[in-house]
């Protein structure tokens, strides 16, 4: 269990950065004040999950990542360095949207329709939220990659990126949670909750780049 733990806890960050998905907590929430509230949910978590677990299989099984001598290739080192180049200039075009005194945040556009999307649509919004969101699937692409240099059995490593998928998921779950213990108050909320984020998103963001960009760089 040494191997398992030690590679479990060289990806547990980056699988918290993905938690903290803005957009996809939002959406989960809308989709769970719609009349198939459940279903929709429910699609959306396995649309997620389902995203995570591709992105993860095909870079973990990608030909180059680790040398003959079982050590991490030159390849595994450009691409941390080149996760942390984009998280690092995405963090510079978010620091010019970070809200200033009192400047209301909206809502994109394509967001306002999730209330009337079906299983279908909902789960493709949550694999959309966690395969072409560009923080995610960064993210997503460094944490499989770094499980992949520890050397683990395709079992280990399969067990590794299964956990790093449920913690990268809580964030979506959350709303799931609250919906199931709290259904009565649901909107009230979940109302508070986007407030809250709506405030916060490009600042939690943006932090989050920062750290893992200049982690990405420093370990590439």
């Amino acid at each position: 269990m040494g191997p398992v733990l030690e590679a479990l806890g060289i990806s547990l960050p980056l699988a918290l950065g993905i938690a903290a998905a803005p957009w996809a907590i939002i959406t989960l929430m809308i989709l769970l004040l719609t009349p198939r509230a459940v279903s929709n949910a429910y699609a959306f978590l396995m649309g997620w999950f389902i995203g995570l677990m591709l992105v993860g299989i095909v870079v973990m099984n990608s030909p180059g990542l680790m040398n003959d001598s079982g050590e991490p290739s030159r390849l595994m080192g450009w691409i941390r360095l080149g996760m942390g180049i984009v998280f690092l200039v995405t963090s510079l075009f978010l620091f010019k949207k970070i809200p200033k005194g009192k400047d209301q945040q909206t809502m994109p556009k394509w967001i306002e329709k999730v209330d009337s999307f079906g299983i279908f649509h909902a789960w493709g919004l949550g694999f959309f939220h966690s395969t072409l969101n560009l923080k995610n699937s960064s993210m997503v692409v460094v944490g499989a990659a770094s499980i992949a240099r520890q050397g683990l059995t395709s079992w280990q490593e399969l067990v590794v990126f299964l956990l790093f998928c449920v913690i990268a998921s809580t964030g979506v779950m959350i709303p799931h949670i609250i919906f199931l213990l709290f259904r009565k108050n649901t909107e009230l909320i979940f109302g508070k909750i986007k407030v809250w984020i709506l405030k916060n998103r490009v600042l939690v963001l943006l932090l989050i780049l920062i750290i893992f960009g200049g982690l990405s760089l420093y370990k590439g």
